[in-house]
């Protein structure tokens, strides 16, 4: 006999229908436009063996339509708090399906304490097919339109959740790229595709089983996109096997990671990210010395923005995040008076501060984007004002930190000039800097898919750490991907969603 209540978290509404009961317990998260009664089959067979919550996320199924749409990320974060709420601590067992992979893998990687094991069912988006048309074509194609059953939950839910809400939720699920988060999931998870799934292709399927830590693969045989609705038994079966800890399924063969490149390989990375420094060390002398005047004008509503460089680094080198920051509407400023950035962290923290303090707070606060050491001498600021107990004394909301070694680099060693040497893993400051967790949460941290001169990463615990398709430790300031991640780090900090922002590069 199955039970409902609604979870609530500001305006945002989730009906929860709940059956079954003991240990484990399965969270089911459906796809756009669908709801709890999708799972209707599968869920009975799960309640055989242990507690169900079946979902209805905010504008779907029987929940109402909240005021503004999340992005998948956020409503990752909003599933951790219902898991939280509703598990009491226990890890949980997450089943998501089509858009539902993408917010049970951003729940995954934000609170791996929150799950046991992860399964993911026919995962969206393939990549190589990111646009509203060809989803709307491959579904056309999916044999489970052939299915009355599909059919007529489909129309229902359809109907239920409406056109206007299921376009906006469509943009979110198409803006979303799972393959940044997946690396990050590092539960058990198994990848289940129906056989003839148009939306969910072999290969890219196969590819979400590489790109998870702990990644297996399974097919359902004739079976398409909607394979749980068709085959609930069986995929029921998969499910429980899984959480049982069963080898289920195969692994894929997977691919060699960017950090294991062969010598060769890891010296052309090497030499173009120092060809790309070189360009942006001369572009100073042919673009002028001083900001472009433009960077001072943009939207008071938003928060002003302080670029601050990384070691042996001056303002140009962050002139492109500049230009795309100011691009989208917001007032950019360039803290002067660092020189080369050699100073110790702590004591460049507090010149940092003094600097700030020279200009009142806008009412809108202030984000510091840095790169690099940049990224610690801004984390320094946070933690000396937390310690002081000021509250935010500069203004400052939060950082966007682009490549920094929150945990140091080892490749300091290499470099006898002690100002880089203090950045080893071992260093008194980086380790009292890695303990001081508590203002994590008002950090984001983006970061390459290889950086020669961090090989270790840049993730950082507590944080949101969003990972780019990029490689190279300055390159990646270049590269548009980190405009768009820099971008949404920074509406995060604010308080407001990234499509919030006027003029943001496409």
């Amino acid at each position: 006999m199955s039970r409902t209540r609604e979870f609530r978290r500001g305006d945002a509404v989730t009906v929860i229908t709940e059956s079954g009961a003991g240990r484990p317990t399965y969270v089911l998260v459906h796809g756009i436009g669908m709801g709890h009664r999708y799972w209707s089959d599968l869920a009975d067979a799960l309640a055989l063996e242990g507690r169900v919550l079946a979902l209805d996320l905010p504008g779907f199924g029987d929940a109402p339509e909240p005021r503004e749409t999340q992005t998948i990320s956020e409503t990752g974060a909003y599933l951790a708090a219902l898991l939280e709420a509703e598990c009491g601590g226990e890890p949980a067992v997450l089943v998501g399906h089509s858009m539902g992979t993408q917010v049970v893998a951003e729940a995954a990687a934000q609170r791996p304490d929150l799950v046991a094991s992860v399964v993911l069912i026919a995962p969206t988006v393939n990549p190589r097919e990111r646009s509203a048309f060809m989803q709307g074509v491959r579904l056309l194609e999916d044999p489970s339109l052939t299915r009355p059953k599909v059919v007529a939950l489909g129309v229902r839910s359809y109907l239920q959740a409406g056109p206007r809400w299921y376009f906006r939720q469509l943009r979110r699920m198409l803006d979303h790229r799972i393959e940044l988060v997946l690396p990050d999931v590092a539960a058990p998870t198994l990848v289940v595709r129906g056989e003839h799934d148009r939306l969910a292709p072999r290969a890219w399927a196969e590819q979400v089983a590489r790109m998870v830590p702990h990644g297996r693969y399974v097919e359902v045989a004739d079976r398409g996109h909607e394979t749980m609705v068709t085959a609930g038994e069986r995929v029921a079966d998969l499910v429980e096997r899984h959480a049982r800890g069963e080898h289920v399924g195969h692994e894929v063969e997977r691919v060699s990671e960017p950090q294991e490149l062969s010598a060769i390989a890891r010296g052309w990375w090497w030499a173009r990210d120092y060809v790309y420094a070189g360009i942006r060390q001369l572009a100073i002398v042919v673009q002028g010395w001083n900001p472009p005047a433009r960077w001072r004008r943009g939207r008071e509503d938003l928060p002003e923005v302080l670029l601050l460089p990384g070691i042996y680094e001056h303002w140009s080198f962050l002139r492109p995040l500049g230009d795309a920051l100011n691009g989208a509407g917001y007032r950019v400023r360039v803290v002067h008076g660092m020189g080369t950035n050699r100073r110790g962290i702590a004591e460049t923290a507090k010149r940092l501060g003094r600097a700030i303090e020279r200009r009142p707070a806008p009412d809108s606060g202030r984000v510091i984007v840095a790169h690099s050491k940049g990224g610690l001498v801004a984390k320094q600021l946070l933690v000396s004002e937390a310690d002081a107990s000021a509250g935010e004394p500069h203004g400052v909301v939060g950082l966007v930190a682009v490549a920094t070694p929150f945990a140091g680099s080892r490749m300091a060693r290499l470099i006898l000039d002690p100002s880089v040497r203090a950045l080893l893993p071992s260093d008194e400051t980086i380790v009292l800097l890695g303990r001081a967790a508590s203002v994590n949460a008002r950090i984001v941290s983006v970061f390459g898919r290889f950086d020669p001169h961090i090989p270790d990463g840049s993730l950082l615990e507590g944080a949101t750490n969003i990972r780019v398709p990029v490689s190279g430790h300055f390159r990646i300031l270049g590269a548009v991907e980190t405009h768009r991640a820099v971008l949404e780090g920074v509406a995060r900090l604010d308080g407001r969603s990234p499509t919030d922002q006027a003029g943001a590069p496409g």
